[in-house]
């Protein structure tokens, strides 16, 4: 079986470079996108048709761009950057219910549900909890790329 991968947010900064390092790996790369085109495959045939067959694994690196110094913060930002992530990783998470050919799944996700500290490490075994607009988002991002199953997201 040949390798294939598709990306969520394959246009953006990391999922561009992503899709080109894995080309060199000798993937194949299918890219998910608002816009259809050559080695794109939209969300909403995503949702309609589900993960082509021929995918073995995939990559949600979906997320409006949080660091843009030209977007305010507006209560409709806000929204658009909640669900530009929630929604791309429940819609890949139950899509990933039909698609027993794909052996990983990465939602990429943030760190920010830890609070700041100027000395603490963090680690996985940390407790999170949502304090602020930003470990609110991480933490129902991350529910949401599990909101296929467990058992889809340990594969």
């Amino acid at each position: 079986m040949s390798k294939h991968a598709l990306i969520g947010g394959g246009t953006g900064f990391i999922g561009r470079n992503l899709a080109q390092h894995l080309t060199h790996k000798g993937y194949d790369v299918t890219v998910i996108s608002r816009m259809p085109g050559d080695k794109r495959i939209t969300w909403h045939e995503i949702e309609k048709n589900g993960i082509p067959s021929s995918v073995t694994s995939i990559v949600n690196a979906t997320g409006q761009n949080v660091l843009d110094p030209s977007r305010r913060w507006t209560p409709g930002f806000q929204q658009n950057v909640w669900n530009s992530r929630i929604n791309s990783s429940k819609t890949l998470a139950q899509a990933l219910k039909a698609a027993p050919q794909v052996t990983s799944f990465v939602n990429l996700c943030g760190v920010s549900h830890y609070p700041p500290s100027e000395s603490k490490v963090y680690n996985e075994k940390d407790k999170v909890e949502g304090f602020d607009y930003m470990s609110k988002l991480c933490l129902a991002w991350e529910q949401a790329a599990q909101s296929g199953g467990e058992e889809d997201c340990k594969r």
